[in-house]
């Protein structure tokens, strides 16, 4: 029985294999003539891979190629070289005659897959191919294409005059790329200033340039009102061993925060009384009285509300922070000996950062279990936050600062008229720094209204508070870039260019806080249609696609500019295409010579203008 069996599952696999040869063809014996690999995003991003991708479909309909796409996954946001050589790897399994890779991520990949395989062509977009040392290589069979940053920018810049901004900016980076995009920026301002007589003035910084003559300081102030010129009731509100005092109008919502238990005491709880006669104590509502942190409903009374602490029914060790000098506590609190507590450093110091924890006990002395091996019992010796061992001896903590490697913003914080001693939150910090503030009591007779900020060119920061109107609140550091873009608005620039310059996205951001005021000009592809951004400066990866497969040339690179059509602006005015084409066209067959310059330049050689001031911010030697 087993016999017959086995013969007629032999003679089933039979016509199955017979039918599988006789019908559709394998998905790996499929053979694709024009790959690309994305960067790892997507051929719909709206960038630079659809802009490939739809290069490769013009290309290969035209020629009667097949064409396909793989998009690589990435490890943690990054494409790996095995990665990309993977896909190299890939697609030559899969017959690829030519192979796209779009953005400078593959520089290095295409020439590790070129060298591999010499019969097939590859194209290399945005980039200049480079061996694992980073040295520009070439192959006979790898060709690739760089873009004309002078014209892109001179596009820019002309297209930003004709369409009526006559106070211009330009946010860019001292290296060489960013530098050409500004330099030619400003030759296409002024040649449209020049050519119609409009009087035009543009501001120009580099981030990164250690001669850029900006201030990142600004003040906050803890403001106050007289109580008879607030229209709501008003009521006084005293903590006792906590913070949450001052006087509020009905209906606050108020944050209270038991201070640090004493030495061999925990926190126990909240006690309340109505101060107001005729109220009873239970009208003070709270909504916890067991813990350290208790928010307070603002009803028809005064109150005093008291911390209360009890002995500890275990022993308590000190944690001791020093300043920043180790000359004095900055604070000194007392946990479960052997338990475990967070500590926070100080406020840097002007133009300094947090570096590191130093422990000012050998971790010997601490006597305590080691909390998931974290050396000295701190679970990350370079976080400003964090959390550490208290041990049986407890802890004395030193907060190292070093000098900053970029501008700090210096916080000056100030108490207003009607305030009562210092309001808190002065230092030095860096982007993305959460910033407390607390201000100081009231006088009697005056209320905390709200908190103001401005910088020391007489503009608001930019920063954005949790809560204004709330004496203790928040906010974190805007990115320090975007300050500078947002002090040109401020000035009166109407349009800011970014070519070439990694932080330009501070533009867009800055852009999006001044609403329909103000514009930027992208560099990016997907910037075209950001809010605000009227136009962009456009790398066109399709036509460089299609430019270079058509009359592949193996071994060189290309310059994607006016001439073969591989740079444009995204949008221009139909009024002013007319004058828009005519200046492309002087561009494209070198009628129009432009000046380059390097990093390190004065940028402000290129122009010769009569109608063009530029304002370069940089320190006056």
């Amino acid at each position: 029985m087993k016999k017959a069996v086995s013969i007629i599952l032999c003679a089933v696999l039979l016509a199955v294999s017979i039918f599988a040869f006789s019908g559709c063809t394998p998905a790996e014996k499929l053979s694709y003539d024009v790959v690309l690999i994305t960067d790892g995003g997507t051929v719909t991003d709206k960038s630079y891979n659809q802009s490939a991708w739809s290069g490769v479909l013009d290309f290969a309909n035209e020629a009667g190629l097949t064409s396909r796409y793989y998009q690589p996954v990435l490890e943690n946001g990054v494409l790996t070289l095995e990665s990309a050589l993977s896909y190299i790897d890939l697609s030559v399994k899969s017959g690829a005659k030519y192979i796209v890779l779009p953005t400078d991520v593959f520089e290095v990949a295409a020439y590790e897959g070129a060298q591999k395989y010499a019969d097939v062509s590859f194209l290399l977009l945005d980039g200049t191919p480079k061996n694992q040392d980073g040295e520009a290589a070439a192959l006979d069979n790898l060709m690739s294409v760089t873009f004309n940053g002078l014209q892109s920018g001179f596009l820019a810049g002309y297209n930003a005059v004709i369409s009526g901004h006559q106070k211009l900016g330009y946010f860019g980076a001292d290296n060489d790329g960013s530098r050409n995009y500004g330099a030619g920026y400003i030759q296409g301002a002024a040649y449209a200033a020049d050519k119609f007589g409009i009087p035009v003035v543009m501001d120009y910084a580099d981030f990164d340039s250690p001669s850029l003559d900006y201030d990142y300081s600004f003040t906050i102030t803890a403001n106050y009102k007289k109580i008879e010129d607030v229209k709501e009731k008003t009521f006084k509100i005293n903590v006792v061993n906590g913070i949450g005092s001052g006087v509020y109008t009905e209906g606050s919502n108020v944050t209270l925060i038991a201070d640090p238990a004493p030495e061999g005491k925990v926190f126990d709880k909240w006690e309340t009384k109505s101060d107001t006669e005729g109220v009873r104590d239970s009208k003070v509502n709270l909504s916890t009285k067991t813990k350290t942190t208790s928010n307070l409903l603002v009803e028809k009374c005064d109150a005093t509300i008291t911390a209360v602490y009890k002995d500890a029914d275990y022993p308590t060790a000190p944690v001791i922070i020093m300043n920043a000098d180790n000359t004095e506590v900055y604070s000194t609190q007392y946990h479960d000996a052997g338990g475990r507590c967070e500590i926070i450093a100080p406020v840097a110091p002007s133009g300094m950062v947090f570096d590191h924890w130093e422990d000012l006990q050998t971790y010997k002395d601490v006597e305590s279990a080691i909390y998931g091996g974290f050396p000295n019992g701190i679970d990350d010796v370079n976080a400003k936050d964090t959390w550490i061992d208290v041990g049986k001896l407890g802890r004395t903590l030193l907060p190292v600062y070093v000098k900053s490697a970029v501008p700090t913003f210096n916080v000056t914080v100030v108490t207003g008229e009607g305030g009562d001693g210092e309001s808190t939150g002065s230092g030095a910090y860096i982007t993305g720094d959460k910033v407390s503030l607390s201000a100081a009591l009231p006088k009697d007779g005056y209320i905390f209204y709200n908190w103001s900020n401005v910088d020391n060119y007489g503009y608001g920061a930019g920063v954005s508070m949790d809560n204004e109107y709330y004496p203790e609140t928040s906010f974190t550091m805007v990115n320090r870039y975007q300050s500078v873009v947002e002090t040109m608005y401020d000035e009166g620039v109407s349009v800011i260019y970014a070519g070439g310059n990694k932080e330009g996205d501070v533009v867009g951001a800055a852009v999006w806080n001044y609403s329909f005021n103000v514009y930027g000009i992208g560099s990016e592809l997907s910037q075209a249609g950001w809010h605000n951004y009227f136009s962009s400066s456009v790398k066109d990866f399709a036509a460089a696609v299609k430019y270079c497969l058509k009359d592949f040339k193996g071994g060189m690179q290309i310059v994607g500019d006016c001439s073969n059509g591989c740079i444009t602006m995204s949008y221009v005015a139909e009024d002013n295409a007319e004058s828009y084409n005519e200046v492309y066209a002087a561009l494209a067959d070198g009628s129009i010579n432009l000046k380059s310059v390097k990093a390190g330049d004065d940028v402000s050689a290129v122009l010769n203008s009569k109608c063009l001031t530029l304002d370069y911010w940089v320190v006056e030697k």
